[in-house]
């Protein structure tokens, strides 16, 4: 499924779009190695203001519509 995905940090959300084969579910953890390169992961971690860079926590999943087609929201936190 066509997914967005919100890796948010206390100050700023970096946006990053994947199709995901199924979905996680809240307060799941997230490995964030698996879905982003390293120079993506260096500049949350900057954003941050303390995150070990390796995963992050399901903070919400939600279905929008756009565009005559539905995709699913993830908003991942990235703080320790």
């Amino acid at each position: 499924m066509k997914t967005k995905l919100l890796f948010s940090t206390e100050t700023q959300d970096y946006e990053v779009w994947q199709d995901l084969p199924l979905l996680p579910r809240i307060d799941e953890f997230f490995n964030v190695r698996d879905m982003l390169k390293p120079n993506e992961i260096s500049v949350i971690k900057q954003s941050s203001k303390c995150w070990s860079g390796t995963r992050g926590i399901i903070q919400s999943v939600e279905y929008r519509y756009n565009n005559k087609e539905f995709y699913a929201e993830i908003i991942i936190w990235c703080e320790d």
